[in-house]
């Protein structure tokens, strides 16, 4: 059973299906698949400097949406492959909007922080981003590496 999520909430997604023992997906192969999202969302909060586990309510809450959906996209492909149904793509949308999600950690951590941890980001995930902060080519105006143009022009 993973931290967020248990095998009964995938179900709990999945009505008129069974998930135990010997069921296809059986209950362990969910459990793997629960384990597997929460590896890769701790791995990108862990890059993006959020300490884990995530332990608030409301943050639990969030992380529990994000990692039932790949575990519910995983359990429904493999729902169509048990059945035989090669073209059934069912739960690939689930899977790709968990992966749009941990993209989006990177894109932006000062506010996945927040989110997660009641409305506070340590001042880990504050960076400015800039080139005059992150030049690591020593490249200046002073030095002439940088001409600005300006033009005008009637075309938008």
């Amino acid at each position: 059973m993973g931290t967020y999520v248990s095998t009964a909430q995938v179900a709990a997604r999945l009505p008129y299906r069974t998930i135990d023992g010997s069921s296809k997906p059986s209950s362990s192969q969910v459990s793997e698949w629960i384990d597997e999202a929460e590896a890769l969302i701790h791995a990108a909060l862990n890059a993006i400097e959020v300490t884990t586990p995530i332990t608030g309510t409301d943050g639990v809450k969030v992380l529990r949406s994000i990692v039932l959906n790949y575990a519910v996209g995983h359990t429904r492909l493999a729902y169509a492959a048990a059945g035989g149904d090669a073209d059934n793509d069912a739960g690939a949308d689930e899977v790709e909007r968990f992966n749009d999600q941990v993209s989006d950690f990177f894109a932006n951590p000062t506010r996945w922080a927040s989110m997660l941890n009641a409305g506070s980001a340590s001042s880990n995930q504050r960076h400015l981003r800039g080139y005059t902060v992150d030049n690591d080519d020593n490249k200046s105006v002073d030095n002439g590496d940088f001409s600005p143009s300006f033009t005008r022009s009637e075309s938008f």
